[in-house]
C-alpha cells in the first residue's frame, strides 16, 4: 500500500468512523464505517413547525448533522409541506429544505432513536426531545419538562438542535444516560453555576445581529459558525459581509463533520464552495485564500472589526492577534477518540495573549499504532508514514463543532446586547455539569458593526 493510497484513506474516511479506529473497537475500516450505516434516526416533528422558525432551525440542524454519522438515514415524520421560514428565497416548502440537507420524509419506525421536536407525542421506546427559550438551548426526556420554546435567539434553537444530535449519537452508541437526562446550556450565562432550565439567567431579546466578519477557517468549525449565522433573522441579507479565509480543498472526509458541504463539493477550495452556499442565501462574500500569517494587518477603514477563528494551526493561532482586530472569539475541539466531545473558546484581546497559550512546534498527539485497525493496515502493506499521518487525523463530531459555532457567534451577539463576553468556556458534552466559563475583562464595548434584527 503505497503512500499516496494511505493518504487517500485519510482523505475519504469519515472522522466519525475513526473514532470506533482509534479506540480499538472495530478491527478495520470496513467495519467501522459499516457501523454508522446500521444507524438510524427517526425526527418527529409536531405542528409548530408551520408557524415557528426556531422550530424549524432545530429541524434542519438535526437533519444536517445527524445525516453525517447516521448513514442508515434520518427519516423526519410529520407535516413538512409549509413554508420555510428560515431558509430558501420565502416560497420554498420545509419537505425541500429537509431533502437538501440529507433527511428523508416517511413513517416512523418505533425502534429507532427518536428526536421530538415541538408539541406532539411519540410511540418510540427511546428518544429525546428539543427545547429552548430565550438564549438556552437543550434536550429533555421525551417525557421531562420543556422550556416555553419561543426565542428570538436563533442560535439557542441551533444549540439545541445540535446537542439533540449529541444525544441521538449517545443512544447510537449504547451510552448508559443517552436520552435519560436533560443536558443544556445558556448562550448568555454558560457557566455551570447557571441552572440552564431557570429564565432568571437569560438575556434580553437581540436587537442586532453582525453584519460584518471576517471568517478564518473553513472547516469543521469555521462551516458551523457560517450554519448558526446563516439561520438568523438578518432582514437584509445582502448588506452582510463576510470575508472568507482557507487554503485548503475539499475532501470526502470533510463533508463527515462541515455543515456546508455536500458530496458534489469534493476537489472545490472551501472558500469557493461556502461562498456558493452563503451567496445563494443573500449573503455578500469576499475571499483570501493565502496561509493566515504575521504579514496581515488589518485596514480599519474597510476590513471587519471581528475575526472568527476556527483554525486548528497552533502558529496561525498563535499570531491571531497581529493583524490588529478589536475583537477575536476563537474556537478549538478535541480530536481524539478520549476527547473529542470537549471544546474551548477565547476571545481576544483579555488576560492571556494568543500567543502565550500556544506555542508552535507542538508534535500532534496521535492515536495508538497497535490498535487492531492500525495493525490490519501494517498488516497489508501501510506504509509507517501513512500510518502515522492517518493516526494524526482527527477524530470529528459535526455536533460539536456546531455547539462550538453557537458559542463564538453568541459573544458577538452579546457584545452587541451591551454585555461582557467571555475570555474562555470550557465544555464537554460527557459531563456539561463541569463546564466553566471565565469572564473578559479585558475586551471593552466596541462596535463590531450590525445591522437590525
Amino acid at each position: 500500500m503505497t503512500h499516496d493510497s494511505m493518504d487517500a484513506i485519510r482523505d475519504s474516511l469519515n472522522r466519525m468512523a475513526k473514532l470506533d479506529l482509534d479506540n480499538g473497537t472495530a478491527p478495520d475500516i470496513e467495519t467501522a464505517v459499516a457501523r454508522l450505516h446500521g444507524h438510524r434516526i427517526d425526527v418527529v416533528v409536531g405542528p409548530d413547525l408551520a408557524f415557528s422558525p426556531p422550530h424549524q432551525a432545530a429541524l434542519l440542524t438535526v437533519v444536517n448533522i445527524a445525516r453525517r454519522f447516521a448513514l442508515g438515514g434520518v427519516t423526519v415524520v410529520g407535516n413538512l409541506d409549509v413554508p420555510s421560514l428560515v431558509m430558501g428565497d420565502g416560497n420554498t416548502i420545509l419537505s425541500h429544505e429537509v431533502e437538501a440537507q440529507g433527511g428523508r420524509i416517511g413513517d416512523a419506525d418505533p425502534e429507532s432513536v427518536c428526536i421530538v421536536i415541538g408539541d406532539i407525542t411519540t410511540s418510540h421506546i427511546r428518544g429525546t426531545a428539543v427545547t429552548f427559550e430565550g438564549w438556552r438551548g437543550g434536550v429533555v426526556p421525551l417525557d421531562g419538562r420543556r422550556l416555553t420554546e419561543r426565542t428570538k435567539t436563533m442560535p439557542a434553537a441551533v444549540l439545541a438542535g445540535a446537542l439533540a444530535a449529541a444525544e441521538a449519537f449517545a443512544m447510537l452508541r449504547g451510552e448508559v444516560e443517552g436520552g435519560r437526562r436533560a443536558i443544556g446550556f445558556s448562550l448568555w450565562r454558560p457557566d455551570r453555576d447557571c441552572d440552564w432550565l431557570c429564565s432568571d439567567i437569560d438575556g434580553p431579546d437581540p436587537v442586532a445581529l453582525p453584519d460584518h466578519l471576517w471568517v478564518l477557517g473553513l472547516g469543521h468549525l469555521g462551516q458551523a459558525f457560517l450554519w448558526a449565522l446563516m439561520l438568523c433573522p438578518y432582514a437584509d441579507r445582502s448588506g452582510v459581509r463576510l470575508i472568507l479565509q482557507d487554503t485548503d480543498v475539499v475532501t470526502p472526509s470533510t463533508d463527515s463533520t462541515s455543515l456546508l458541504t455536500q458530496p458534489a463539493m469534493v476537489g472545490s477550495l472551501k472558500t469557493r464552495a461556502v461562498a456558493e452556499v452563503l451567496e445563494r442565501h443573500g449573503f455578500r462574500t469576499s475571499l483570501v485564500e493565502r496561509p493566515f500569517d504575521d504579514g496581515f494587518r488589518r485596514r480599519a477603514s474597510d476590513d471587519p472589526a471581528v475575526l472568527i477563528c476556527g483554525v486548528d494551526n497552533a502558529l496561525a493561532r498563535s499570531q491571531l492577534e497581529a493583524p490588529g482586530f478589536p475583537m477575536v472569539v476563537e474556537a478549538g475541539i478535541g480530536d481524539r477518540a478520549q476527547d473529542f466531545r470537549a471544546l474551548r473558546l477565547h476571545t481576544f484581546p483579555s488576560g492571556r495573549t494568543a500567543a502565550d497559550l500556544w506555542v508552535p512546534g507542538r508534535p500532534r498527539e496521535r492515536a495508538s499504532l497497535v490498535q487492531p485497525g492500525y495493525v490490519r493496515l501494517s498488516e497489508t502493506g501501510g506504509d509507517i508514514c501513512g500510518l502515522t499521518r492517518l493516526a494524526e487525523t482527527a477524530v470529528g463530531a459535526p455536533f460539536v463543532g456546531t455547539v462550538a459555532g453557537c458559542l463564538m457567534l453568541s459573544q458577538v451577539m452579546r457584545l452587541l446586547c451591551g454585555d461582557a463576553v467571555d475570555a474562555t468556556v470550557d465544555l464537554d458534552l460527557r459531563s456539561m455539569r463541569s463546564r466553566r466559563a471565565i469572564r473578559n475583562k479585558v475586551l471593552g464595548a466596541f462596535n463590531p458593526g450590525f445591522q437590525a434584527a
